[in-house]
């Protein structure tokens, strides 16, 4: 079968990208090990999001694996892979080195993609050459991980590979590092007298059409929902700029929105970024650390429909540029919160008066 008519018959309910499929349709077997999407996203002029998207169905097609190669921290060498998230784990060891490393995300985690066998046989040569030259290169000291790649926190935190592969977790014994990710969390402004007054089924009606608004403002701006707690909402982004754009196209979409006896919804939203780790928390990925607990603080301080985040998040240049562009006016405070050390600047963005 030729390579054209397979990837039309595996990838029917989803069509590749046409450059794309024209590119793997004319590729030679060499250039189809160890895809980097980075790259071929600036050769074919794609985001690699799209691009994501297609090798993530393809993966589950049974045309590509997908491998989580961990690079060495201290020579860069490629000690391992695996092809379950799953399998991965905290701690990586280099023999040429015969030194122990952390495996971090956004750090040492590279994502490639190789075709399967089924799809186009690689030649042993190919694979073996790449080895050799990969240990020459450290031996003389000059191996370097690519200056861009996809990172195995961009592939977690993708919504194509929670919807293919979201049952791939770490083992419950497991911990991965992330150097940076922003945190957003939301929560519903006086929900129990909410419920109190209009009862569990309209109540819960409510809470429900306001997740469905949370959740599409979250994957609109690149995002993924970690997970809900009550009515309220954590969601992870890879950068700042996001989280914020996620939070304000949910804070306009609420203040235009009445809920019949319930009036507008106040949704209280808090935004902060930093190192984190990703566990394993009831069979889903879930993050956990000192950033994860100091975003759910400053929502937690948040008095109405507004959105407060940390300097961290005011610093970032695309946040920068976003309330630039929007001429915001923001309220700041110092505060002390519990259970996190030192002082802690804010700035609240309140929402434009309600109609």
């Amino acid at each position: 079968m030729q390579r054209s008519e397979a990837i039309t018959e595996k990838m029917a309910q989803h069509p590749l990208t046409p450059v794309l499929f024209n590119w793997l349709s004319a590729s030679p077997p060499d250039n189809l090990f160890r895809v980097n999407l980075k790259s071929l996203a600036g050769a074919l002029l794609v985001d690699y999001r799209v691009l994501l998207s297609d090798f993530l169905q393809m993966v589950s097609a049974g045309l590509f694996n997908l491998s989580w190669e961990f690079h060495c921290t201290h020579c860069n060498a490629i000690p391992g892979f695996k092809h379950h998230f799953g399998e991965l784990k905290s701690e990586g060891f280099c023999e040429l080195c015969d030194l122990s490393f952390r495996n971090t995300l956004d750090k040492n985690i590279e994502v490639t993609f190789t075709a399967h066998p089924s799809f186009v046989n690689i030649p042993n040569g190919v694979v073996t050459r790449f080895r050799e030259d990969m240990i020459q290169s450290v031996k003389e000291r000059r191996y370097h991980m690519p200056e861009k790649f996809l990172s195995g926190l961009e592939c977690l935190a993708n919504e194509k590979f929670r919807e293919l592969f979201g049952d791939q977790v770490l083992s419950t014994q497991e911990s991965l590092a992330v150097e940076t990710a922003s945190f957003l969390f939301t929560d519903i402004k006086g929900s129990t007298q909410m419920y109190s007054d209009f009862g569990d089924a309209k109540s819960y009606e409510i809470v429900r059409e306001h997740f469905k608004i949370l959740f599409s403002a979250i994957e609109r701006n690149n995002g993924i929902v970690v997970k809900t707690i009550g009515d309220a909402v954590m969601g992870s982004f890879l950068s700042s700029a996001d989280a914020l754009n996620a939070a304000l196209a949910a804070q306009q979409e609420f203040s235009a929105r009445q809920y019949n006896q319930a009036g507008y919804l106040k949704i209280k939203m808090g935004i902060h970024a930093g190192s984190a780790i990703v566990v394993n928390l009831n069979n889903s990925v879930d993050y956990f650390g000192n950033t994860v607990n100091l975003a759910a603080r400053v929502q937690a301080s948040v008095d109405d429909h507004d959105i407060r985040f940390t300097r961290r998040i005011l610093d970032d240049v695309g946040v920068q540029g976003i309330l630039k562009a929007r001429r915001a006016r923001l309220l700041h405070r110092t505060m002390q919160f519990k259970g996190i050390n030192g002082p802690v600047d804010v700035y609240t963005l309140r929402a434009a008066a309600m109609t």
